[in-house]
């Protein structure tokens, strides 16, 4: 079996080629991906599930529904009772989501700041 001389020199090649473009590239993408695609999916995922536990809770039918009454009782006090109750319950329900809100909010702000404080640690631990 004869064999070239030039087989070793194209899969050295290719390994440096592998690493300078792939590994490294890969390396120096991440940040530029990590704030704008990335960012973007989670930011998108975040509203996506907050819409979702809305939907979830039915907030939007109870705001719809809000003046009519409850289990068909149209006297006034019927009326009255009912508004007041669902008042009462999208408030709390309202509460529930901002709470939720204010979570995802954090978590994108962590997000954010995420690849800085492990760059910072890094530099803190080195010096």
């Amino acid at each position: 079996m004869i064999m070239s001389k030039t087989a070793p020199n194209n899969a050295f090649l290719a390994a440096i080629s592998f690493i300078t473009k792939d590994i490294i590239g890969d390396i120096l993408y991440f940040p530029l991906w990590w704030y704008s695609q990335g960012l973007k999916k989670t930011a998108l995922g975040f509203w996506e599930q907050l819409k979702s536990m809305a939907r979830g809770l039915a907030l939007p039918v109870l705001a719809r529904h809000l003046l009519k009454p409850m289990y068909g009782d149209y006297t006034r006090s019927g009326r009255v009772i009912s508004f007041f109750m669902r008042i009462i319950q999208f408030a709390v329900l309202s509460v529930g989501v901002s709470i939720w809100a204010l979570i995802l909010l954090v978590l994108l702000i962590a997000w954010i700041a995420a690849p800085a404080l492990i760059v910072y640690m890094l530099i803190r631990q080195i010096f």
